[in-house]
């Protein structure tokens, strides 16, 4: 990536509060996307000239790539727990559908570059005991269980269960990882003593889930919240209880795309042809649903 990609993002970023602070009523509807993709380049280009880059520019690609239908999992499940919809976006469908995944593709890298930024600033602090039973058979089988049993009482009743969304992805993916790539999983760090990572991603979800609200605050074209439950006070949109939401959000957006390398990185090119034609029709399907159950 370009050394210069830092100063690009600080003046995309300043460029796009700049136009929508005077008014510019044509920015409007599509401020979130040239801010939060120039935040983006800002943060990748900081960690590439700090040598922590999240991976080889390649490997970023195609974290923007699986990042739209990991999201649009979640899309998926909110048809059924309708916490949130959109307002405002673009009637013409092929800039809507444009719109979603340029979106959509920001999510993976901003939580992983964010968290290797912190990583990479976090002082060392005293050693932790080494935690190995993390690690063992019986404690991945009960993680995965805890990760369906969460999943399925938020589809049961979601009005009530709605925020276990947000654990199944790490609780079922993450015992994978630390034993297929342990150097990368922040489990097996966990285990091994090492908090950093851990609180990296925890610290990361909540900075892009702040810097997400603000964002979606000024836009033209935002989501909303719809939670069954009373709002109480807010912060932007979400409201403050919200927020306790993105650190786990985080934990398993790293767990995701770590499980997903380590099947990448084996797998034949045919596999992964058609694996990337499923994620394809599978997002065009998710797109649709969006339209029909969390337009506002």
């Amino acid at each position: 990536m370009s050394p210069a990609l830092p100063a690009v993002g600080a003046a995309g970023l300043a460029a796009s509060i700049l136009l929508l602070a005077s008014g510019a009523e044509w920015i409007r509807p599509y401020f979130f996307l040239p801010a939060w993709w120039s935040l983006l380049a800002l943060l990748a280009g900081v960690n590439r000239r700090r040598g922590a880059a999240v991976g080889a520019p390649g490997a970023f690609l195609r974290m923007c790539v699986l990042s739209v239908p990991a999201w649009l999992a979640y899309e998926l499940l909110n048809v059924r727990l309708r916490n949130w919809g959109y307002q405002g976006l673009p009637a013409f469908l092929p800039v809507r559908w444009a719109g979603y995944a340029l979106a959509f593709a920001t999510v993976l890298p901003a939580l992983l570059e964010t968290a290797a930024l912190l990583a990479s600033r976090w002082p060392p602090g005293p050693g932790r005991p080494a935690r190995p039973r993390l690690l063992g058979d019986r404690a991945a089988a009960a993680s995965r269980l805890l990760g369906a049993v969460c999943l399925a009482l938020a589809l049961w009743k979601p009005a009530v269960f709605f925020p276990l969304v947000w654990a199944p992805a790490f609780l079922v993916f993450e015992p994978a990882v630390a034993r297929a790539r342990p150097k990368d999983s922040w489990l097996a760090a966990l285990a091994g003593g090492n908090t950093r990572p851990f609180y990296s991603l925890l610290l990361s979800g909540l900075l892009c889930g702040l810097a997400w609200e603000s964002l979606n605050f000024w836009a033209g074209a935002k989501w909303r919240y719809t939670i069954p439950w009373p709002a109480g006070p807010k912060l932007f949109e979400m409201p403050l209880l919200g927020y306790l939401g993105f650190p786990p959000f985080a934990l398993g957006c790293a767990s995701l795309w770590n499980a997903h390398e380590s099947w990448w990185d084996d797998a034949e090119p045919g596999a992964r042809l058609c694996w990337a034609a499923i994620l394809v029709f599978l997002s065009l399907a998710a797109f649709r649903a969006i339209d029909a159950a969390s337009l506002l």
